[in-house]
């Protein structure tokens, strides 16, 4: 499962508190992924501060960054 699949999964995890919906999206990457929640967890927890540091991919061309 990639980072932004983990992402987009956090994103469909019911509205409430931050830690309520990482939880139910770990529950769900374990259960597709066949890892351990607390693996998953880490692994949402890696690809959500991995995302919050990187540039949005509109100002990559800009900063000359392209992927």
């Amino acid at each position: 499962m990639t980072k932004d699949e983990m992402i987009e999964c956090l994103n469909s995890a019911p509205k409430g508190l931050r830690h309520e919906r990482l939880l139910w999206a770990a529950c769900k990457i374990a259960r597709l992924t066949g890892a351990t929640e607390g693996g998953a967890y880490k692994m949402l927890l890696v690809a959500l501060v991995e995302a919050e540091s990187e540039p949005p991919d509109e100002y990559l061309d800009v900063l000359g960054l392209t992927r």
